[in-house]
């Protein structure tokens, strides 16, 4: 890797400091919407069993899916266009982008639901093989408005840095989601589970639009002609990421219906429960890439050296906050994944095991992966999703048919292994981009501990199981607080959170 200037290597402790800073506070956030959420799927799980939460995971790939295909990127475009308004005193401009942000967030949120409305019957027979849930896909319909609606205010606060009320948002969304949903589902059963994702939607949306509008009153009009010439460019830097949003939400679709086909709808749910517990909760690590390390590498997109320097900085804090998080994860797994589901979903706990090599993979790929996003570079991101995408919705559904659910475990983390090399090499020869080989022992290191932490918990002996288990996580704490206790001062950050408490 090349030298780096002086200003960058003086700059590096409180980079590192600033990284840490604001992973954390997301990550916090995370936790804590992440046991609300641990509670509503304990309790779904309960009243819904595996075929119950198979039918919430399609129908919330299918509202997911369309609102993909329809709101044009505005949820992660609008976030730097406001961003750039925010940072000068012209308050007008700044009211009039996020007027403008509204109002194609509430257009391309109709459209969406006006396309899953009429294609409701084609989308009940691609995911259910049968159109008699067609009257379900048009009564969801509405969430996919909804929806939109949502993610465009939560790229006004990102945008306005509010990110406080980003924080909040997610907290008190997930508490009503909660709220709303265990009752219908007491009640009614698998009958609920559609008029709880509408519920729901509805409370996380005032919950939003309740925060939005505090930072910034509401205002739109539908027959301003600047509003929608304004919204191009926006609609123009969002198209690229909605694609490729596009192209994993259809992966996905892709892997569960064919995991329908070759099996039964139960695995669907304990696939969904497997993915879901390693990694959607364990990708907590990742939560402040796009609300901080985005901008942060935007502002850098032209130079070589300080992206560089940005994205492996990243990818190293990454990496070591989450590696002990996996080990724990490994060790744990056998008993929170029926504590927090329910004992019929201990058929996932294998599939979640072997996926955890995932996780590590993206820590190490994630924040090189938004290199083309920050250089406008569009095209090779869709590309380079695309790949990846093909090559999940291929190797996960044959791996369920030749080897079952632990085998879509252990192909996730091969397509995350797939995914690092790819991303690392293109990048490489488009970029520039050096990762950086000082710190590969440190990662090496982490991943072998990780992988005796797997080949441990597969062992019939109980006692082995959590004496190397606890060993390698004990291990691995020991170096993620050692490296950054040295390069982030971490006993002075943590004391100087309680001081203030």
């Amino acid at each position: 890797m090349a030298k780096q200037p002086r200003n960058i290597s003086n700059d590096s402790d409180s980079t590192y400091s600033h990284v840490l800073k604001y992973t954390g506070l997301f990550g916090g956030v995370q936790g804590l919407t992440m046991l609300v959420s641990l509670v509503r799927n304990k309790i779904s799980s309960e009243l819904l069993g595996p075929s119950g939460l198979a039918l919430v995971s399609l129908f919330n790939n299918v509202i997911r899916l369309s609102n993909q295909a329809s709101n044009l990127g505005i949820s992660f475009s609008a976030v730097k266009s406001v961003a750039e308004l925010s940072e000068q005193a012209d308050s007008y401009k700044q009211a009039e982008i996020v007027s403008t942000v509204r109002l194609w967030s509430v257009v391309t949120g109709l459209a969406g639901m006006l396309f899953m409305l009429a294609l409701c019957n084609v989308i009940s027979y691609l995911t259910f093989e049968t159109s008699q849930f067609s009257w379900v896909i048009a009564a969801l319909s509405p969430v996919v408005a909804m929806m939109a609606v949502q993610t465009g205010e939560i790229a006004i606060l990102k945008g306005l840095k509010k990110l406080k009320s980003v924080a909040l948002v997610s907290v008190f969304g997930a508490i009503f989601v909660l709220a709303v949903c265990a009752p219908m589902y007491f009640v009614w059963g698998v009958n609920g589970i559609v008029p709880a994702l509408i519920a729901s939607n509805i409370a996380y949306m005032i919950v939003t639009l309740y925060f939005s509008n505090r930072a910034m009153p509401w205002s739109i009009s539908f027959f301003s002609k600047d509003s929608y010439v304004n919204g191009f460019p926006i609609i123009k830097l969002g198209v690229g990421y909605i694609i490729a949003g596009i192209f994993g939400e259809g992966a996905e679709y892709a892997i569960r219906n064919l995991i329908l086909h070759y099996g039964i709808l139960a695995d669907v749910g304990l696939y969904n429960s497997g993915y879901m517990l390693a990694v959607t909760y364990a990708g907590m690590v990742f939560v402040a890439i796009e609300a901080d390390f985005f901008p942060r590498l935007s502002a850098a997109n032209n130079s070589a050296v300080k992206s560089n320097a940005i994205v492996n900085q990243q990818i190293e804090v990454c990496l070591l906050l989450i590696a002990p998080t996996l080990i724990a994860f490994v060790i744990a797994m056998p008993y929170i994944l029926p504590l927090l589901f329910a004992a019929k979903f201990t058929g996932a706990v294998p599939m979640a095991i072997c996926a955890m090599g995932y996780m590590f993979f993206k820590a190490l790929t994630l924040p090189a992966a938004y290199l083309p996003l920050a250089k406008g570079d569009s095209k090779v991101y869709m590309l380079t999703e695309l790949i990846y995408d093909v090559f999940i919705a291929i190797a996960i559904p044959q791996a369920y048919r030749l080897w079952g659910l632990e085998g879509t475990g252990w192909a996730l983390t091969i397509a995350g292994a797939f995914d690092f090399f790819m991303i690392h090499i293109a990048y490489r020869h488009l970029y520039g981009f050096r990762f950086d080989l000082s710190k590969s022992g440190i990662y090496l290191a982490q991943g072998a501990l990780l992988a005796i932490a797997i080949y441990t918990s597969f062992l019939a002996n109980i006692c082995i199981k959590w004496v190397v288990g606890i060993a390698v996580f004990l291990v691995s704490l020991f170096v993620t607080f050692h490296i950054l206790k040295k390069k982030a001062d971490v006993m002075n950050m943590l004391s100087s959170k309680f001081r203030k408490k």
